[in-house]
């Protein structure tokens, strides 16, 4: 594991942005993802969709979706595969909670694939519980694990 920080910056996706984030998302999802479903949940809030840019070109992003009247959900995060575990994904997470706390959200909701441990270990590094089991939630019939947060 590489333990030294790489030094970006987090704002706001922009329309040009997502060629990146289909070249990340493919590279890190199971599920496909197409471009216009991407634009339609960035048209949902776009304010609760952050890229991570280092070197001038997106390595990351989290985008988020509002449930209900206090609750965020955190619909995709991804970082470039290469660029894990050097703070990216920790930034991208620090930054929307920062950004539910700003919008006086009280939680936060997301799923995860029960057998992708890293991912597990890293929402439950930031006080994420598993709350429940949805069996066939992927397309390839995998179950999923929500786990939620209170901010």
């Amino acid at each position: 594991m590489n333990s030294h920080f790489v030094q970006g910056y987090i704002r706001e996706f922009q329309r040009d942005d997502i060629y990146d984030i289909m070249d990340i998302a493919r590279n890190s999802f199971s599920e496909y993802y197409s471009s216009s479903l991407i634009m339609d949940l960035y048209s949902a809030w776009p304010q609760a969709f952050r890229v991570y840019v280092l070197n001038e070109s997106v390595q990351g992003f989290v985008i988020g979706a509002r449930n209900h009247e206090g609750e965020a959900r955190i619909l995709l995060l991804a970082v470039r595969s290469e660029l894990r575990s050097q703070g990216i994904g920790k930034s991208l997470m620090e930054n929307f909670i920062n950004f539910a706390i700003q919008n006086h959200l009280m939680s936060i909701r997301l799923e995860v694939k029960v057998d992708n441990e890293p991912a597990i270990a890293f929402y439950r590094r930031f006080g994420f519980v598993i709350t429940s089991r949805i069996k066939g939630y992927y397309s390839d019939s995998s179950d999923a694990f929500t786990m939620w947060k209170i901010i």
